[in-house]
């Protein structure tokens, strides 16, 4: 599967991520680096640990080369709103 773009509400700004599949979990994008992965275990999906995530090319998201990029956060509501538009982008393919 080729990556995608989503749109998610985080405060008062709506920001875009890019989804990069893997075999079994999806990289989340922002600017260009990596904030994190989620992975779906059974009905719940869960943030990996860094080592468990194969970064390829990509760096670690760092705010401070991004100045212009809003400060995000992975807690569980962001996790649940990409949760949701990954899975609402599988239903429409």
């Amino acid at each position: 599967m080729a990556p995608f773009n989503i749109q998610i509400d985080h405060g008062d700004d709506k920001i875009t991520l890019t989804i990069i599949p893997k075999e079994d979990y999806y990289i989340i994008v922002y600017f260009g680096g990596i904030l994190g992965a989620i992975r779906k275990m059974g009905l719940d999906w869960i943030m990996l640990q860094q080592e468990e995530i194969d970064p390829g090319m990509l760096a670690y998201f760092d705010h401070k080369q991004n100045p212009e990029a809003t400060q995000v956060s992975l807690g569980i509501h962001e996790i649940n709103l990409i949760a949701g538009e990954i899975e609402n982008h599988l239903v429409n393919q």
